[in-house]
């Protein structure tokens, strides 16, 4: 398993397609928001903005839902100082949890978690927190959003072995859809999809073509 501290994804070219970050509020009716924010730390009006192609391709992959399903968006873009404040949260809170653990350690473990800025898919545009409805109600994915991953279980990774069978179910639905336009998954957190960032360049062996872009360029764009 490839993580976001591996220093192969920091080498990754970025020429950035200029493409545009938009709203995803509208765009299909079984492309829904969860516009409570309850379960992020993102402040930013726009959390529920994307890259043009993440829109078209949403789109394309709703094709692919059972009847009575639909996606519903927790995340989307994210401003640079946010994934910045999150990495340094999430590090701070794993040193409490390892004590005995060197710093290089809890890095690599924050990284399952949290990207660091570097090569961060959030801030570009190209990545979505994204889980599933049916019939209106989120469906079981074996853990809650956001949930941090946690040994020897893992149950956030996309793969655990150790969540039930509906769950099992739900994801498989959940990666035919985001597998079948292109999406890479951030295989320690089963919500976590992109396309054009460094990751997703790296395990498709090309260059990126999303970089991190400032919250006050987009406004600038959409005004």
């Amino acid at each position: 398993m490839v993580l976001l501290n591996d220093e192969r994804i920091a080498k990754i070219h970025c020429v950035d397609n200029k493409e545009k970050i938009l709203s995803l509020k509208q765009r299909h009716k079984n492309i829904l928001i969860d516009e409570t924010r309850n379960q992020i730390s993102n402040k930013s009006d726009l959390f529920c903005y994307a890259r043009e192609s993440i829109i078209k391709k949403l789109i394309e992959a709703t094709n692919y839902l059972p009847n009575g399903y639909q996606f519903l968006i927790k995340e989307a873009y994210r401003p640079l100082s946010r994934q910045k404040k999150s990495f340094e949260e999430a590090f701070n809170y794993y040193k409490i949890q390892y004590p005995l653990k060197k710093d290089d350690e809890i890095y690599k473990v924050t990284c399952e978690y949290v990207a660091p800025v570097k090569v961060a898919g959030h801030p570009t545009g190209g990545a979505i927190d994204i889980t599933l409805l049916k019939d209106g109600i989120e469906v079981d994915m074996g853990t809650k959003f956001n949930d941090v991953p946690m040994a020897p279980e893992n149950l956030t990774y996309l793969y655990s072995d150790y969540i039930i069978d509906t769950a099992k179910v739900n994801r498989t639905i959940l990666i035919d859809c985001m597998k079948k336009i292109g999406f890479a998954n951030y295989p320690t957190e089963w919500w976590h999809w992109s396309y054009g960032d460094c990751y997703w360049a790296f395990l498709n062996n090309c260059d990126a073509i999303y970089s991190a872009t400032d919250e006050s360029e987009i406004y600038k764009l959409n005004t």
